[in-house]
């Protein structure tokens, strides 16, 4: 998607790439050793982007959301084993508000970080995690 989108964003003088990776990138989740690696490639990916890229007016930002309520965070989650020792999880929550926060709260990041309020943000990630990993 970035290749086919880079032309029009370069051309643009002032283009935004923002790639969605996870808190697993960085902190041990439980049972995702597959997931937390491939977005662990994106963080390096938008690293290398920025990088190459900045120059030309490309900003390259990856958003690392956990503690976000989806399809992931609901009940057991896909992909666990039937015997996972769901106690591992308990780290997991967020250290402000009541629980998991919407998927609202990361677009509404993303869409700061699009706009220019996000114009001197490039070549990192942003966690949006309530506080899970202080």
């Amino acid at each position: 998607m970035t290749r086919e989108a880079l032309p029009a964003l370069l051309e643009s003088g002032r283009g935004v790439v923002v790639n969605f990776s996870s808190t697993s990138a960085s902190f041990a989740h439980p049972y995702m050793a597959a997931y937390a690696a491939s977005k662990g490639g994106i963080q390096s990916f938008t690293h290398v982007l920025a990088s190459e890229y900045a120059k030309r007016g490309l900003r390259a930002v990856a958003v690392a959301p956990g503690s976000i309520s989806s399809g992931m965070t609901t009940g057991r989650g896909p992909g666990l084993p039937a015997d996972a020792d769901m106690s591992l999880f308990g780290k997991l929550m967020p250290a402000v508000g009541d629980g998991f926060a919407g998927p609202e709260t990361v677009a509404g990041v993303v869409a700061m970080l699009a706009s220019d309020d996000g114009a001197f943000v490039t070549g990192t990630e942003l966690r949006i995690d309530g506080g899970t990993h202080m």
